[in-house]
């Protein structure tokens, strides 16, 4: 064939100037213009042209180029795979693109409709491959750049070795969309690396919405459900505008809510009217559990501080409000309201008795001993020097008790020492021996006598279906999930560039 002369169907068609087709009667209900047939390792239709202008329709730069009222072009193949030797596989397609030099192996365009549209009962509806450019390109103006659908299998399939297997990128709307009726939207899986990944250097990298269901889920059968890293902010946040809380965690038979810090807080709790800490065991068991429970191994236990309400508050209905098991200290005021301050002591009998405290309208430190009249029938008594330094000792009160039957009275009172001395020293009662109380006001505060208290109102005890409504909550179901297909790793439906390069002309060059 020659420049000018009619293709030959059938034949080699080699040209290199515009070549008109044969014009032929087709009748029946396959009525192509042109058909083309080749050998098994050949190509029925090739079409190749210069980049000479921007324009995707024009004459001079379009290989192959097909305009009709329902299908342009047309590519049919009747599947397989053919064995081309030392390790080549090649798989029939309809229609195939390959480029070389960073192109597009098949560009579609739509202004209303799809760019490309590939359909195939069995097998791939639109494959491109590439060596170092795009696959498949697809490009619309107002409808759906590439758009991929099967009946029961994957819609769009992309696999990719070293790089992603699918990429979507948009200015100003989502790089890539998932829409499902029952299904999932979107679903990332891998063997070994990250499931999905989402990323953003301005906005949110992953963000998830349910307008009936849970925004974000994550479910895992040995690992963490969600794990969330921060540099500078915060790892996890849960935030509920009406909802009964911003984070919930439960757990069936271990630890609902855990936080942990090297140098920091564990967990910090925050409110501006409310409740900073609610914590409840609303199961109507005995036994030692408990709704709250802390321990350190060096440090404090539980520690409370309140600017100007009170720092900690216990109170039982039926049992003790509270229990210590070791010893007690109180650096400041101790304070006992409506009831007594008692020392519980065991008893022969095997029992404990509770013995009261002698209470005071004022302060006072009281000290007690024994002293012997001499031949004088006087006595000097020290006042021990560690008891002396923590009373007014210008002021404390002596109180006496003979143990014989003689008159005595407190002669003198110094800082350090009080006298004792007999009334008349009768014969043989000279050297009587008596008690002593001394008793002085308290040196270090001063407490005024009998001063008036008034009562801080107990706080605000939350109803028990309130505390079973928040904080027990109910165990999340099972996720339904959906049984994935293995992506098939496809050969190359187009001979490799280097063997489909052996059979082109020439390309002209410009004159």
């Amino acid at each position: 064939m020659a420049n000018g002369q009619p293709l030959v169907q059938g034949g080699s068609n080699v040209c290199s100037a515009p070549t008109a087709l044969a014009a032929v009667t087709i009748t029946g209900n396959n009525r192509q213009t042109f058909s083309a047939y080749a050998s098994p390792d050949g190509t029925g239709v090739f079409g190749t042209a210069l980049p000479i202008g921007p324009g995707l329709w024009g004459g001079n730069d379009t290989g192959v180029f097909g305009s009709a009222t329902t299908t342009g072009v047309f590519g049919q193949a009747d599947g397989g795979v053919l064995d081309l030797g030392g390790g080549q596989l090649l798989v029939s397609a309809g229609v195939a693109g390959v480029t070389t030099n960073g192109g597009a192996g098949v560009q579609g365009r739509s202004d209303g409709g799809f760019g490309v549209l590939g359909q195939d009962a069995t097998g791939v509806g639109v494959q491109g491959g590439s060596t170092a450019g795009t696959g498949v390109a697809g490009r619309s103006a107002n409808g759906i750049g590439v758009a991929g659908e099967s009946t029961n299998s994957i819609g769009v399939a992309g696999n990719g070795q070293t790089a992603q297997g699918v990429f979507g990128t948009s200015v100003s709307s989502a790089g890539t969309v998932g829409l499902s009726t029952t299904g999932t939207g979107v679903r990332g899986r891998s063997t070994s690396g990250i499931g999905a990944i989402g990323e953003s250097t301005n906005s949110m990298g992953v963000y998830g919405s349910g307008r009936t269901q849970a925004g974000v889920r994550g479910d895992s059968n040995t690992a963490q459900g969600v794990v969330g890293m921060s540099g500078s902010g915060f790892g996890v946040e849960g935030w509920s505008e009406n909802g009964p809380a911003g984070v919930v965690g439960f757990s069936a038979t271990r630890v609902g809510v855990r936080g942990g810090s090297t140098s920091g807080y564990g967990v910090v709790a925050a409110s501006q009217t409310g409740i900073a800490l609610l914590a409840a065991q609303t199961a109507n068991v005995g036994g030692s559990s408990a709704a709250i429970v802390a321990m350190a191994e060096t440090g404090v236990g539980a520690a409370a501080w309140s600017d100007s309400g009170v720092a900690l508050y216990a109170k039982s209905t039926t049992n003790l409000a509270a229990r210590f098991d070791g010893d007690v200290q109180v650096n400041g005021a101790f304070q006992v309201v409506g009831g007594t301050k008692a020392a519980v002591v065991p008893h022969k009998d095997g029992s404990h008795r509770q013995l009261y405290c002698v209470e005071s309208p004022e302060s006072w430190f009281e000290d007690f001993g024994e002293a012997r009249l001499g031949s004088n029938g006087r006595v000097t008594v020290k006042l021990d020097a560690d008891f002396a330094s923590l009373i007014r000792a210008g002021e404390y009160q002596v109180f006496l008790t003979p143990y014989a039957p003689v008159q005595l009275y407190v002669a003198k009172r110094t800082r350090a020492s009080f006298e004792i001395r007999t009334v008349s020293a009768a014969a043989g009662l000279e050297k009587a021996s008596c008690g002593w109380r001394i008793v002085g006001r308290r040196k270090d505060v001063r407490a005024p006598r009998l001063a008036k208290v008034e009562i801080a109102p107990a706080p605000k005890r939350p109803k028990t279906s309130e505390l079973r409504g928040e904080l027990q909550g109910g165990r999340p179901g099972k996720v339904k999930t959906e049984v994935l297909e293995p992506v098939r790793l496809l050969t190359p439906a187009v001979p490799r560039p280097r063997e489909m390069r052996a059979d082109l002309p020439a390309a002209p060059t410009e004159g």
